[in-house]
């Protein structure tokens, strides 16, 4: 009968996960076993930030609307196809002129011609003011009452211009004393308005409008300079 005193001499037990042999079942520790995880872990995506996705299906929103409010205005304005007036100074005249020693005294009246060649548009025309030049040097101004014009429409306005005894640079006044001894003075008049198209109940934005009329030569006779009609550009 074998000795149970003894110990059992043997070979050792090899463990597949490289720990050591396990002890006996009285001991309390024990080496876990290690199952290899087949599928990694990933760590979830983080969340998607919403606002560069708001304000880019705005931007499209916007841009769509502006898009159609183009084209809409467009149509319109090719439908209605609005037209500058036409402008055109009828007479000129000058009288109590007398200049001298850098001193200017004289008394413009001109007569323009105003039409509005639009047959669906009306024009309303909001601080006029109009001014006399000797080439590019300004002389004076004077202000003209607002007006309206309906489609078709075609009105005289009337401006009245003076100079008393105002400083003017000597070499202009030597231009002006010159070209009346040969017979003939040149003027330029301006005109500068703020104007709006008007159809039924809408109205376009306001815009600024110039005129120009150039080289208006006026006649010396009798002691009184008188010219035109002369056309007038319009922009």
């Amino acid at each position: 009968m074998q000795d149970s005193s003894r110990p059992v001499i043997g070979y050792p037990v090899h463990n597949v996960n490289g720990c050591a042999p396990p002890p006996p079942a009285t001991s309390a520790t024990a080496c876990p076993y290690v199952h290899p995880n087949p599928y990694p872990y990933y760590q979830p995506p983080p969340p998607q930030n919403q606002r560069p996705t708001f304000f880019r299906l705005f931007i499209i929103a916007m841009a769509i609307l502006l898009f159609i409010f183009g084209i809409t205005l467009l149509i319109f304005w090719l439908v209605l196809r609005p037209h500058l007036p036409d402008f055109s100074i009828q007479s000129l005249s000058l009288s109590n002129f007398n200049a001298s020693n850098q001193r200017v005294t004289a008394t413009w009246n001109a007569q323009f011609q105003v039409s509005n060649p639009n047959k669906k548009l009306s024009i309303t025309y909001a601080d006029v003011v109009s001014s006399v030049f000797h080439k590019d040097y300004f002389l004076t101004e004077t202000r003209i009452v607002p007006f309206s014009q309906g489609t078709g429409d075609v009105r005289t306005l009337d401006a009245s211009f003076s100079l008393a005894d105002s400083f003017v640079e000597g070499k202009v006044v030597d231009a002006m004393n010159g070209e009346r001894t040969r017979g003939e003075v040149k003027f330029n008049v301006g005109m500068v308005a703020d104007v709006a198209f008007r159809y039924s109940g809408w109205r376009g934005r306001r815009r600024v409008l110039r005129v120009w009329c150039g080289d208006v030569t006026l006649a010396v006779s009798s002691g009184r300079m008188t010219g035109g009609p002369k056309s007038c550009l319009v922009g």
